[in-house]
C-alpha cells in the first residue's frame, strides 16, 4: 500500500485534491461512456470513499452523465477527475487514476464493461479477472 495522503489533481492545476484513506479498488472501465468522456479506450478508476476524498484547489464542475451517474472535471481544462453512481453521492466515488501525481500508487485488479472493449486492444490485461459492472448488461 502507498504512503497516505496520495494527491493529484487536473492538466492545468487549477483542481487539486487529496485522499487520506485507502483505496477500495481499482479497476479498467470499457463503458462506451468512458471511452466518449475521455476520448480514450479504456480508463481506469480507483474506488474511494467520500469522506476520505478532498478538493483542495479549485473546484470540480459535475454533469450527470446517464440517468444514473454524473462526472466531475475541471471547468477550465476539462480533465475529468470523478466518476460516482448518483445512489451513492455522499458515500463513494471513482477517481480517475491517472489524475494522481503518481499514478502507480494504485493498481488495477480486475475490468469491467469488457464487452465495449475496442477490438484492436487485442490481449488487453488479460491476466486480470473481468467482472461485471453495475450497468452492465
Amino acid at each position: 500500500m502507498p504512503g497516505f495522503p496520495l494527491e493529484g489533481g487536473c492538466l492545468c492545476g487549477a483542481v487539486r485534491y487529496r485522499m487520506n484513506g485507502e483505496y477500495e479498488g481499482c479497476a479498467h472501465c470499457h463503458c462506451r461512456m468512458c471511452q466518449k468522456a475521455t476520448g480514450a479506450p479504456v480508463v481506469t478508476w480507483f474506488t474511494v470513499k467520500e469522506d476520505d476524498f478532498d478538493i483542495v484547489k479549485g473546484a470540480l464542475k459535475f454533469r450527470q452523465s446517464s440517468e444514473h451517474a454524473e462526472r466531475g472535471f475541471c471547468p477550465d481544462c476539462g480533465t475529468q477527475i470523478l466518476f460516482r453512481y448518483l445512489k451513492d453521492r455522499g458515500r463513494s466515488a471513482d477517481i480517475a487514476a491517472a489524475t494522481l501525481d503518481d499514478p502507480d500508487a494504485v493498481e488495477p485488479s480486475f475490468q469491467i464493461h469488457v464487452g465495449s472493449r475496442v477490438g484492436w486492444m487485442h490481449g488487453f490485461d488479460a491476466a486480470l479477472p473481468v467482472r461485471k459492472g453495475a450497468l452492465e448488461r
